[in-house]
């Protein structure tokens, strides 16, 4: 199951012109950011779409970049991440999406 992701993960490093490589065994995959399903918005991924696009002028798409980096705060927040680790997160694009997402994103 996870042979596809290992081989993208190593093909990152590849492209970072890294030598280490990471096995199946290494690679957490955490599915607690997804709330109730694809597309389903979760008040996680609404706060990190406004905290990247307030901090940094950047659009989270709603499906899965936003819930993707909601898991990242999440695992910086409960120290998965180690203070001061480096961390590279990729972001796909995604901000048509967002119009889709108005009602759940327009402030209360």
């Amino acid at each position: 199951m996870r042979r596809r992701e290992v081989e993208k993960v190593n093909a990152v490093l590849d492209l970072l012109g890294k030598k280490n490589r990471i096995r199946a065994e290494e690679l957490a995959i955490d599915g607690a950011q997804l709330g109730g399903g694809y597309g389903m918005p979760t008040s996680e991924m609404i706060d990190a779409i406004r905290l990247v696009g307030r901090s940094e002028g950047l659009l989270l798409d709603p499906v899965y970049g936003a819930k993707a980096f909601a898991g990242l705060l999440s695992d910086i927040e409960n120290e998965v991440i180690a203070p001061g680790s480096n961390v590279l997160f990729v972001m796909t694009g995604g901000s048509p999406g967002l119009y889709a997402y108005a009602d759940a994103l327009s402030s209360d």
